[in-house]
């Protein structure tokens, strides 16, 4: 009888350890296959920088439905950011260490007070954060935002003092974009027109609505400029792929066609 149950034992033992070794090599097949599938992807490189996009907001319409802005409110297009885009017309994503962008160590946004003191004064003026421009810690929060999201990944990513430069110099270097007045109604494309004319290149048109969303205001004017040379600012105005936004193939914001009718506040 006890050899009986000795060798009933030993079968059971055998039997289970089969189980979990079939079990086990399941679980280890599986395991390898999921890690092998999340290294594929976060091997996929991180696109590549087409164009960047000078992003102009019109104060008015912008404090006027989007922002509470704190007076004054700047009369001229002021510069909301200048972002590099890939060939798709979408933004390059911002700089992520397990999928770097770039071999170099971007510079941390808590840095920028440092790096940009030498052009304070003038992005405080051109590039303002609307809801309160006169606070400099406001600024700087926008200034670090901006940074954060586009500046890490561009041409400039450990340069900060040359990638904001380079938006101060385009913004300089255009005295007119329109030159329609103010309180007045035009169609999308009589502003895309207007701004072809003036620059000689097609820009990308923002609307925003008014607080009571009964209108279409113009809210940005973004111009495109050919990925520089290495070591060089953007400089050369291109036509922009998109008149109007665009995101994965779909129109986005309050206009939606060329006939749309917006209001310059």
């Amino acid at each position: 009888m006890w050899s009986i149950s000795k060798y009933l034992l030993l079968a059971a033992v055998v039997v289970c350890l089969s189980v979990c070794f079939r079990l086990y090599s399941q679980l280890a097949s599986l395991n390898i296959t999921t890690l092998i599938h999340h290294q594929f992807k976060a091997s996929a490189p991180p696109p590549t920088i087409s164009f960047y996009k000078l992003s102009l907001q019109w104060p008015p319409a912008a404090c006027h439905g989007m922002y509470t802005c704190k007076p004054p409110i700047p009369s001229d297009f002021t510069i909301h950011g200048i972002w590099p885009q890939d060939s798709n017309d979408e933004p390059i994503p911002p700089y992520n260490k397990n999928n770097p962008c770039t071999l170099k160590t971007p510079t941390p946004p808590t840095d920028l007070p440092i790096k940009l003191r030498p052009i304070e004064v003038y992005l405080t003026s051109i590039w303002p954060n609307l809801v309160d421009g006169l606070n400099l810690t406001a600024n700087y929060q926008f200034w670090e935002y901006e940074w954060k999201k586009h500046g890490t990944c561009s041409d400039y990513p450990d340069d900060p003092l040359t990638y904001f430069k380079s938006a101060l110099k385009l913004r300089l270097g255009i005295k007119t974009i329109v030159r329609f007045g103010r309180q007045t109604s035009w169609t999308v494309k009589q502003v895309a027109d207007e701004v072809f004319h003036v620059l000689k290149a097609y820009p990308q048109i923002a609307c925003n609505l008014n607080p009571s969303r009964t209108q279409k205001q113009l809210w940005e004017i973004r111009l495109c400029y050919d990925r520089p040379n290495p070591g060089q600012p953007p400089h050369t105005l291109i036509n922009c792929t998109n008149i109007l936004r665009v995101s994965k193939g779909k129109i986005i914001g309050p206009c939606k066609s060329m006939s749309d009718t917006i209001f310059f506040p």
